[in-house]
């Protein structure tokens, strides 16, 4: 069973009068999509030239706005009764980056030419053994872009656009990395967000597993099954990885006269349904787990790929 990673996306201009007077809601723009690693949403809406309050700020990135944008975006999340975002370096360098790429094309959009799409670029800042970057396991993203003419408005017109509201008050989300720059007399806003996975090394997520399959069969009044150890089934797991399907075929020559099953997740105890009359047989008696958390052109950012062998 494959588990899709998602991305949001959502597309913001104001513009406004100045901050201090305005009353009424700034005019808005936005598009908003649930898609696939392998599709994109794209806005072709060019930022139009116009005079604005902020005129006289500097370029460069605002982190005093950063922080208030997500001090702001959990004040607001409190109050839907949604856990905090937590401050992410690795989706932080991510939003910098597109920011700056926004800025130099003057174009305020999810995916501009030669970039990488969202998945791909958190992956890039997020890979292990990088400078200040950890290994960021994620399997949901979402992404808000707005410019603005000052800094104290973004939130709150941001809360009044539905698919930016959404992300913003996503539970599933639990990280965030915010980038805001100036340039030209404009603020230049990139909120990245994501739902981090646990992590757990191989052994651990075959400990989980093995406890899946055993409450399951306790709770179809089978007994449980001996869990053995087989040797470089871990391996075969990342060899799923590497073919990008966990096809129960792979596996099938060096393991023979064994049912197999093999799926992805992010959360590798979450057993298949397609494989639960498998897990039920009561002439089953012992089963070997493998497990890799690996990242191929499909999942940038990482899934955890289990193997599953039946005695």
């Amino acid at each position: 069973m494959f588990r899709a990673l998602a991305v949001l996306f959502a597309l913001l201009a104001l513009h406004a009068g100045p901050c201090a007077a305005q009353s009424a809601p700034p005019a808005i723009q936005a598009r908003n999509g649930f898609q696939a690693i392998s599709s994109n949403d794209v806005s072709t809406k060019q930022p139009t030239p116009h005079s604005n309050s902020a005129a006289g700020a500097p370029s460069g990135e605002d982190t005093a706005a950063e922080n208030e944008l997500l001090e702001a975006a959990n004040k607001s999340r409190a109050l839907a009764g949604v856990p905090p975002l937590r401050s992410n370096g690795s989706l932080r360098e991510a939003a910098r980056a597109h920011a700056r790429h926004m800025i130099a094309s003057d174009r305020l959009e999810h995916q501009l030419p030669g970039e990488l799409p969202l998945l791909q670029r958190i992956a890039q800042v997020g890979m292990p053994n990088q400078a200040s970057s950890s290994d960021l396991k994620i399997d949901r993203a979402g992404e808000n872009i707005a410019y603005a003419d000052c800094a104290p408005d973004v939130n709150s017109a941001l809360m009044r656009s539905a698919p930016h509201r959404e992300n913003l008050l996503d539970h599933t989300f639990n990280l965030a990395g915010i980038a805001a720059f100036w340039s030209k007399g404009r603020l230049y806003v990139v909120q990245d967000f994501a739902r981090e996975v646990p992590s757990y090394s191989p052994r651990e997520s075959e400990v989980l597993v093995g406890h899946a399959v055993n409450e399951m069969r306790q709770q179809a009044g089978l007994s449980e099954l001996v869990q053995l150890t087989p040797p470089k089934l871990d391996d075969a797991a990342c060899s799923l990885s590497r073919e990008n399907h966990p096809n129960v075929h792979l596996l099938a020559t060096a393991y023979e006269n064994r049912r197999i099953i093999t799926y992805t997740q992010s959360r590798p105890e979450f057993l298949p349904q397609g494989a639960l009359s498998l897990l039920r047989d009561p002439d089953v008696h012992q089963f070997a787990v493998g497990a890799c958390y690996a990242r191929n052109a499909t999942y940038p950012t990482g899934m955890y790929w289990v193997a599953i062998l039946l005695y």
